[in-house]
């Protein structure tokens, strides 16, 4: 099956540091992966090749989607050094997989406004980097 490639972003808050909210469009590509189910687990590779699994929640029945991480979400933040204000940046692509059949590959990074500007901005880099 076929799906479109995506990129959703957010700047954190208090409370996504706990259980980050996603966005819906994120979840309009998660929704047909799900098989009826209100979850999937997931693996999300950081910037290094690490393998983070991760477990993309909805609420079942209920009239509001609200994706969030649950389970992994707090190894990942306390890895990374995750804060507010910090920006998620995750992603989802399709790539033939060893068999020759497509499969989703998904990335994960935060980024935070770094010591270095360019034109009077701040770059934002890995929070790797911010160590």
């Amino acid at each position: 099956m076929a799906l479109p490639n995506f990129d959703s972003s957010k700047i954190l808050s208090k409370s996504d540091i706990t259980k980050p909210a996603l966005s819906t469009e994120m979840a309009r590509h998660m929704i047909p992966l799900m098989n009826g189910r209100h979850f999937l687990d997931l693996t999300a590779a950081d910037i290094w090749g690490q393998q983070w699994p991760l477990r993309y929640y909805t609420r079942p029945n209920g009239n509001r989607i609200c994706p969030v991480f649950t389970t992994g979400w707090h190894q990942y933040v306390e890895a990374k050094g995750v804060r507010v204000g910090d920006q998620l940046i995750f992603s989802g692509h399709q790539v033939a997989g060893a068999d020759g059949e497509l499969e989703m590959r998904y990335m994960i990074r935060v980024t935070r406004p770094g010591p270095v500007t360019f034109n009077r901005e701040p770059v934002p880099l890995d929070v790797e980097y911010l160590a």
